[in-house]
């Protein structure tokens, strides 16, 4: 049996943001880390282009710690190099997105991707 390799990544967001997390990977019947690998895979595929969207301006008073899966984050590295961000603060600034619904998942062909919400931005 082979165990899955992963990378832990401690994620401190507002607790509202932990909350709701919590909830979407509830209501999908998985994991908080699998949610959240499975948008980040998204995201990434998608070739989001985050510079554009803030980071969280209310207190950081929640966190989440997530497995994700080394593939996943490889391909995160240079992307998080290129726009001089920690990992941490590129999901978080993902799934912030998310909650301000400036990003929303899209299924496309059977396929979901994460498109810009421009009625929110």
């Amino acid at each position: 049996m082979t165990k899955a390799v992963t990378k832990i990544v401690s994620i401190r967001m507002p607790e509202v943001l932990a909350h709701s997390l919590r909830d979407d990977a509830a209501e999908r019947r998985t994991s908080v880390s699998a949610f959240v690998a499975w948008i980040l895979d998204i995201a990434l595929q998608s070739g989001l282009d985050l510079s554009a969207l803030p980071d969280v301006r209310e207190r950081l008073d929640g966190k989440i710690d997530c497995r994700l899966p080394t593939e996943i984050f490889y391909r995160l590295r240079p992307v998080c190099r290129q726009l001089r961000l920690s990992p941490s603060v590129y999901i978080r600034a993902l799934m912030y997105a998310g909650l301000t619904r400036r990003l929303r998942l899209e299924q496309v062909g059977g396929r979901y991707t994460v498109v810009a919400n421009h009625d929110q931005n």
